[in-house]
């Protein structure tokens, strides 16, 4: 079975760092913005991350890939990842324009799970972007992936990927716990709903 080597690994994921930190400086700088303009912020909190050696071969296995640096670089956009938890759904969509406002960043692709969610309940909006990240001897661009759900959608989510998604084999595709979760996100939608016209 073939491995990327430590050292190429360490290699590879520097420009995403790199992608990635030039992005949350941006998200941040933009939040303080609203705060002084608007004495509100509509982003709650960010986490980032970088994925693991282990998860980036196993995404190029699945994609019937090469397992190397070069294939992951060719073939994967979601190396870096940052998730955007916003208050209210408006808030996401707030965020998302002025990122698209600055241009000098590519949208390579947006996935709109808000106003279409998916079959399990799933709710977030989904874009990857394409980051400048210069060298000594030029720029290139680095996708990071990101992901804007509201507090409410990204409590539903986490729970539902503990409970579900991670014991899918335990308690099977079609549980009772899995239509159960459908319900919970119908009801999460809703109050958080409530709560926005309580603005």
């Amino acid at each position: 079975m073939e491995y990327i080597e430590e050292a190429d690994y360490d290699s590879l994921i520097i420009p995403y760092q790199d992608a990635m930190a030039n992005l949350m400086t941006r998200l941040e700088s933009l939040n303080n913005d609203y705060r002084r303009k608007y004495k509100n912020y509509p982003i709650h909190h960010m986490q980032e991350r970088i994925k693991k050696k282990e998860s980036i071969e196993e995404k190029l296995r699945r994609k019937g890939c090469r397992v190397s640096a070069e294939e992951a670089r060719e073939n994967l956009t979601d190396i870096a990842g940052i998730r955007i938890i916003c208050y209210f759904e408006e808030d996401i969509y707030h965020v998302l324009e002025r990122i698209k406002r600055q241009t000098d960043i590519l949208i390579l692709q947006e996935k709109d799970y808000i106003r279409q969610e998916k079959e399990n309940g799933y709710r977030s909006l989904h874009i990857i972007v394409g980051i400048p990240v210069y060298h000594i001897d030029g720029m290139d661009y680095y996708p990071v992936e990101i992901q804007m759900r509201t507090m409410a959608m990204d409590l539903w989510a986490s729970m539902e990927h503990r409970i579900c998604y991670k014991n899918e084999e335990k308690i099977g595709k079609d549980s009772p716990k899995k239509e159960a979760f459908k319900e919970f996100a119908k009801e999460l939608y809703q109050m958080e709903q409530k709560l926005s016209e309580m603005k």
